[in-house]
């Protein structure tokens, strides 16, 4: 383990700081690899944590789960690794089912052991997916919320009476879940809307996506109209514009959790048949599976992720927070040259 390095802690809410020579008192496993960051990324539930709103992440965490390194410690030192953050047991029946993001005996990088917004990090072994070789490392780190995002897809595609093909589709927020559910649904040859509320994000849609989103504060959304609605929010407000907008026989699956109760409206789900699916991660299939599906294009060409050295983590914070950044994946990068 590396005795001292530079990380961000995350030290009170909206407050991040950047600490050159972190010493970290964590105990690793006896299977913990050490893996040297080349990039990480500010996840929306790093976000929740920074403004205080999830009493699972304490002041004094190190946060950070999107990550691509360097295995520097341990087997397959030199490799070029990503890794599913959930640390499940293996042997409950929900883990040999291949469900093992519903195993209750799970430890999670960045929540109750130190993440990746540092220079290095340790997780088990088991946690780790091979990159290839000449794969960039910004493209590595978004595994985890393609992983979610594919999650997703595969739900909705399951659930619905109809092919995917042929359904009108409503995505819900285009933060990196959002906007990658659009891009994967578009490499589907999919028809979709995407509604954002920050304006800042509009042209990144456009751009990269080929449509226009739509601002649910400034313009209505069709009522009963979307067979497929797949909520990347997950506020009082997005469940219900999802029960407004949603077909009769229609599927709305629910990967957002900006609150943690919502009223659900029982009577249209009952009378017309509505479904209502929780998402929850991915299963370690689908980030093996996320990590080919960026490296084959499914995602488009990525160049519109944006990037800040590790040192000015507290700022790049600071501007997602305020609706500054029109990308929707901010990139970390650890600066290993005034070591």
């Amino acid at each position: 383990m590396i005795d001292k390095m530079a990380a961000v802690v995350y030290t009170a809410p909206n407050e991040m700081t950047y600490e050159p020579n972190y010493h970290s008192t964590q105990v690793d496993r006896e299977d913990d690899v050490l893996v040297r960051i080349e990039s990480v990324g500010i996840c929306g539930s790093d976000m929740h944590a920074y403004h205080g709103h999830d009493p699972r992440r304490l002041p004094g965490l190190i946060l950070g789960h999107e990550f691509c390194g360097e295995i520097v410690e341990g087997n397959n030192s030199g490799l070029l690794v990503t890794g599913n953050p959930l640390i499940t047991c293996g042997v409950c029946s929900y883990c040999i089912q291949g469900r093992d993001n519903l195993c209750s005996d799970r430890d999670m990088i960045g929540m109750n052991r130190q993440g990746a917004f540092a220079q290095y990090m340790s997780i088990p072994e088991q946690c780790l997916v091979e990159a290839p070789a000449n794969m960039n490392p910004n493209h590595v780190a978004l595994t985890e919320p393609a992983a979610t995002v594919i999650h997703a897809v595969n739900i909705a595609i399951k659930e619905s009476y109809l092919d995917i093909k042929d359904c009108h589709v409503l995505v819900i927020g285009a933060g990196a879940i959002g906007f990658l559910t659009g891009l994967l649904l578009k490499s589907y040859g999919v028809k979709m809307q995407i509604l954002e509320t920050n304006m800042a994000r509009h042209p990144c849609v456009k751009e990269h996506i080929g449509i226009d989103a739509v601002n649910p504060i400034k313009q209505s959304v069709s009522n009963d109209y979307f067979d497929v609605i797949i909520d990347c929010v997950g506020s009082e407000k997005t469940s219900s514009i999802s029960f407004d907008s949603i077909k009769a026989g229609g599927v709305i699956v629910n990967v957002g959790l900006q609150n943690w109760t919502s009223a659900i409206n029982i009577r249209k789900l009952t009378l017309q048949e509505i479904k209502l699916v929780g998402c929850y991660t991915y299963s370690m299939e689908d980030f093996k599976s996320a990590i080919k599906y960026i490296d084959k294009g499914y995602f488009g060409d990525l160049s519109w992720i944006k990037e800040y050295p590790l040192s000015e983590a507290n700022f790049a914070f600071k501007e997602l927070h305020d609706g500054r950044i029109s990308s929707a994946k901010v990139i970390l990068k650890p600066d290993f040259k005034k070591q």
